[in-house]
């Protein structure tokens, strides 16, 4: 006689996993509209990012570079990003890391939007976008122009008519609706002319940019990071400190 082997149980299974998906999409709020929406377009439309440091906070952007800040208030140790997955505000924990040029470099295990950079310098008819995110859930953006006046060139914006804080994110519109990354806003500064004094913007741009990939990035082995929230990720591999020598006279213990 054979035995059958009864299908109740899998179909109940399958209405608990039905059911407990239902329960958690409300909790997901925006986030679950988009990863469920069955788009198929990724939405690059916040680039941009929140960095808390150790001595403070300041703005970068999300690139196919990692995420650049200035590194002002720190260029190594523990962060906090916060940033955007397509629309929905997300925080992370990090470390950062010195590159060797004017940028910063802020690492975390999970993907970010990761706009592409401009391969050149922004012609000065090209109608410019300044993006940041004032609070990580939040984000305000200024369109702006190059610098046009005499004796002004470089990586220089004309004052949009609005304050623009150290850190924000340049971007270049795209036809298809996209963003490139120009650079990161780096200060403001004060030219005397005839008709009196006029206030700019400088920006670290493509230059910078150039001189961030001219320093090379060491090869390292890469090893499987398994997070308390069950997702696993690769991270370069650490490097062991060596063993201690022993003291003078001493034998070195059997391994």
């Amino acid at each position: 006689m054979t035995n059958t082997l009864p299908t109740a149980p899998r179909k109940s299974s399958a209405l608990l996993r039905g059911a407990a998906l239902g329960a958690a999409l409300p909790l997901l709020g925006g986030c679950s509209v988009w990863f469920f929406s069955g788009e198929t377009a990724y939405d690059w439309s916040h680039p941009v990012a929140l960095v808390e440091t150790t001595g403070g906070v300041e703005l970068g952007a999300t690139t196919e570079f990692g995420i650049l800040t200035l590194g002002r208030t720190a260029t190594e140790g523990p962060c906090r990003v916060r940033y955007f997955l397509g629309p929905t505000p997300l925080v992370e924990d990090g470390a950062l890391a010195a590159t060797g040029s004017m940028f910063t470099r802020a690492d975390i295990d999970l993907k970010t939007m990761a706009v592409r950079g401009l391969d050149h310098a922004p012609d000065p008819a090209d109608e410019l976008l300044v993006m940041w995110t004032p609070d990580g859930a939040t984000t305000e953006s200024v369109p702006v122009r190059l610098a046009r006046a005499a004796g002004v060139q470089g990586d220089v914006l004309e004052h949009p008519g609005r304050d623009l804080p150290p850190g924000a994110t340049v971007l270049l519109p795209t036809r298809d609706d996209g963003l490139l990354f120009v650079g990161l806003v780096a200060g403001k500064a004060t030219v005397d002319g005839d008709g009196g004094a006029r206030d700019y913007y400088v920006f670290a741009g493509v230059d910078r940019i150039r001189e961030l990939l001219a320093v090379p990035r060491g090869e390292t082995d890469m090893v499987p990071k398994y997070r308390t929230d069950g997702i696993s990720v690769l991270k370069p591999r650490e490097d062991e400190a060596p063993a201690a020598e022993p003291p003078a006279g001493e034998q070195p213990p059997p391994k």
